[in-house]
């Protein structure tokens, strides 16, 4: 996990400045992998989750290419 902040720009409410550390959050993926770590998954379970992934990314694509 890499540890990273923002800080408070002079004259900035707190609360614009906590939406860029969420964002900032989002984009890197740390939320995700946290809620993907809460709980152990076995190995096989992980791959049928995976490959239900793929195909749906696969569906999609096929259908926004329509």
């Amino acid at each position: 996990m890499s540890n990273f902040s923002v800080e408070v720009r002079s004259g900035e409410p707190f609360e614009k400045a906590l939406r860029r550390f969420s964002s900032k959050l989002r984009k890197n993926g740390i939320l995700q992998d946290l809620k993907r770590r809460r709980f152990y998954t076995k190995p096989s379970v992980q791959k049928k989750i995976d490959r239900q992934k793929s195909i749906r990314r696969h569906q999609k694509a096929i259908r926004l290419a329509k």
